[in-house]
């Protein structure tokens, strides 16, 4: 399977199927593609070591590379897409997500009219993990350029990837994306943005993000410690400026009780499940990240309301 020679836009998709379920997820977001407006693209599939190989799954489709790596989480599985690509420019997707049809057009008559910025965003549509409409409002896209403040604060954020594109420069000045798995995409806007503004509009939407009650931004344990991680990548370009240290702050704090509420939803599932080692570890970081909470949870376990007999 081969792309064009030189296509302007490049989709890099990074892919771990372990189901027939996840299979046409992925051929279902590959189908969004083929109804853009905008056909001057490559996509890119890095199948991350899926037991399912992911070549079989997507065929012969045109304009289509797929590479087969050892797993090594998306944002290794992404590095080696971009390596791969030729696109000008750059959309990263989850593969379970859609691009709507004027999603590459609209990026591009944005980079058209905003030759400033590094990278545009495009808002989003919502959909439940079982494709229907949600009943929800999505919030209104920035209207400042400078969003690495913004970003820092965790006051807004790009979600999904593929609400965005990137102009390839400076995808490799930051050099594309950096461990630790779960934050890679926050770590990764946070470099883009310091370094270049961005443009958000309205109209079009360019992509429907699929809510799912569980992934991996729901595992407590693994998000507190990438946050921290890339938090701290932070500390030494906010020092000295009270605006950036106190976004910083207000960022850390947010992301901090949003994945301590993952945790303890963790230690809960964990419980009901009877994985007990599992549940004991959760509970001992959830510990010592808020012992309050943990003590409210053992309440409720003796109460019987966990762990149904």
């Amino acid at each position: 399977m081969t792309g064009p020679a030189h296509p302007l836009v490049s989709i890099i998709i990074p892919a771990y199927v372990t189901t027939s379920h996840q299979a046409a997820l992925l051929i279902e977001t590959l189908d969004t593609v083929t109804a853009q407006s905008c056909q001057d693209v490559e996509t890119v599939i890095v199948d991350d070591g899926s037991p399912l190989g992911v070549d079989r799954i997507v065929g012969g489709r045109p304009r289509t590379i797929v590479l087969r790596q050892p797993n090594g989480g998306s944002a290794t599985a992404r590095n080696t897409g971009i390596a791969a690509s030729r696109g000008r420019f750059l959309i990263f997707r989850d593969a379970d997500d859609h691009l709507l049809p004027p999603a590459i057009e609209a990026g591009l008559a944005a980079f058209a009219e905003h030759p400033e910025c590094g990278f545009v965003v495009g808002r989003r549509e919502e959909m439940t993990y079982e494709g229907a409409p949600v009943s929800w409002s999505v919030p209104a896209m920035p209207r400042e350029s400078q969003l690495y403040e913004m970003l820092l604060r965790f006051d807004w954020y790009i979600i999904p990837p593929s609400s965005a594109m990137f102009r390839r420069e400076i995808v490799d000045q930051v050099g594309g994306f950096q461990d630790p798995w779960g934050a890679d995409d926050l770590d990764f806007y946070l470099r883009v943005a310091r370094r270049v503004p961005g443009w958000c509009y309205e109209h079009p939407a360019v992509t429907r993000y699929r809510r799912y009650s569980a992934s991996s931004s729901r595992d407590g344990e693994r998000m507190l410690h990438s946050i921290r991680v890339v938090y701290d990548r932070q500390r030494d370009v906010v020092r000295g400026n009270p605006a950036l240290e106190a976004a910083f702050d207000r960022g850390l704090a947010q992301l901090t009780a949003i994945f301590t509420d993952c945790l303890v939803e963790n230690v809960e599932d964990r419980l009901r499940a009877r994985q007990w080692k599992r549940a004991a570890r959760a509970a001992a970081l959830l510990a010592r990240e808020n012992p309050r909470r943990l003590a409210g949870l053992a309440r409720r376990s003796l109460r019987g309301s966990l762990i149904q007999e």
